[in-house]
């Protein structure tokens, strides 16, 4: 499997050792930011007062690097002024298809879902209700990279196909800890809720995180031309 948009290689050595030293810590050390979600109610509220420009701006000036983009029914126009937006901004643009049980796409859909974007993002609920036959046309059919999100419970349906980078779910307390090092096993990023363990991120030390969703906090500051 192989994982793009690496930090750097760090010995794995290096990373067993410091693991129990970082964790749960008030070490200096932090995590890596990777990526952010951005909800269809996100980019509506953003596009309607001319504002995508700026809540890009935001998200590469907190260091991340990719944006994941729900635009389930969101108008043609729009989805291209968004992506103009994080190109503009040294963002990678990748489209998340939420929810497709729901909708019964087939692959050829899914594809055409992702037809503005810079890579396509496949998460808990495509493993969930597509078979393993599926990922792997997928595999075959898409040439973009491909971002696989999963639940920790997963991890064995993203061994036969190609995951460009995969991202782990850790989204509650509970679980957090063998969460985290699940996705040390599997070489995956971490990622975080806001509601919940947004607030360790500054304990994963040389690990890379995504956080779901954008903070909502970042939508009420002013609304700029983009």
């Amino acid at each position: 499997m192989g994982i793009i948009l690496r930090e750097g290689i760090i010995p794995r050595i290096l990373k067993v050792a410091t693991c129990g030293a970082i964790f749960w810590s008030g070490s200096a050390l932090r995590g890596v930011p990777n990526g952010t979600w951005l909800s269809e109610p996100q980019i509506r509220f953003y596009s309607s007062q001319h504002a995508l420009g700026r809540v890009m701006k935001d998200i590469h000036k907190q260091r991340y690097k990719v944006v994941f983009l729900d635009f389930r029914g969101v108008p043609d126009e729009v989805q291209q002024r968004v992506i103009m937006a994080a190109r503009k901004q040294r963002l990678i643009p990748v489209v998340w298809v939420q929810t497709p049980q729901y909708r019964s796409l087939t692959l050829a859909e899914l594809i055409h879902e992702a037809r503005h974007g810079d890579g396509i993002q496949i998460d808990d609920h495509f493993f969930a209700h597509y078979s393993q036959e599926e990922f792997q046309s997928l595999d075959l059919l898409y040439k973009k990279p491909i971002f696989c999100s999963i639940q920790p419970f997963q991890a064995a349906l993203v061994a036969s196909g190609r995951c460009n980078q995969l991202d782990v779910q850790c989204y509650t307390t509970q679980n957090f800890r063998s969460c985290v090092a699940l996705a040390d096993r599997l070489n995956a990023v971490v990622s975080l809720s806001v509601r919940d363990t947004f607030r360790y991120r500054e304990q994963l030390g040389w690990r890379r995180f995504n956080v779901f969703l954008w903070p909502d906090g970042h939508r009420t500051r002013g609304a700029r031309s983009e």
